[in-house]
């Protein structure tokens, strides 16, 4: 019985250190989901003094207080010239937009105060089950990948905005914001998207595409 309670309790601890633990995006960006600010701090010191490029997803958290000055020291421990992606939501608590450093990319859907450097058009609804549904097993690729009929807005798209001069590039209207992906074969329900999270590896990939070569 104390050795099934101690395999337990290894396990658990083995499937806290994944849960944050970085995800690898590719290409040099890493993504990490923060759930409490307290009790993922290790993670995220690790994650933010690496040089990787790094996608901070704060948008559902728990801030405890004290929590947000914490943070703040942390990230500005980060390298100057390692690029930070940072994903909010109008769940994040109030006051930990003015903690970022002021060369991060802030990303959230509308209605955010402050308002994000990004805004995406996803509902707050749309955006909370993309979110849950890596919680609960869709893998992190299904949810980057998905892709709405008729729209195309990604790294190209955000590249040839750059070049003409639009530092701060929006995609077109969604044909239906408070639909998924486009229509799936009949009996079978797509994935849905995680459209804030997409922009951050979108706008990742213009900028390393207008890097000088």
């Amino acid at each position: 019985m104390k050795h099934l309670l101690l395999l337990f309790i290894v396990l658990s601890f083995l499937s806290s250190a994944l849960a944050t633990a970085p995800a690898d995006l590719g290409q040099g960006l890493a993504y990490l989901r923060v759930h409490s600010l307290a009790a993922d701090y290790q993670s995220i010191d690790a994650a933010v003094r690496d040089s990787r490029a790094l996608v901070l997803d704060l948008r559902y958290i728990d801030a405890p207080p004290g929590s947000l000055k914490t943070l703040q020291d942390s990230l500005a421990r980060r390298p100057a010239a390692a690029t930070l992606f940072v994903l909010l939501s109008p769940a994040t608590p109030d006051g930990l937009a003015a903690t970022l450093p002021a060369n991060a990319f802030t990303l959230g859907i509308p209605q955010l105060n402050p308002a994000p450097k990004i805004t995406v058009q996803q509902t707050p609804a749309a955006d909370r089950q993309a979110y849950d549904a890596l919680e609960t097993g869709t893998p992190l690729s299904a949810l980057i990948t998905g892709k709405i009929e008729k729209e195309r807005y990604d790294e190209s798209s955000l590249v040839q905005d750059f070049r003409n001069g639009n530092s701060n590039p929006a995609p077109p209207p969604l044909p239906n914001p408070t639909t998924g992906n486009a229509a799936a074969p009949p009996g079978k329900v797509p994935p849905p998207t995680d459209r804030v999270l997409q922009r951050a590896l979108h706008l990742h990939r213009a900028l390393l595409a207008l890097r000088p070569r």
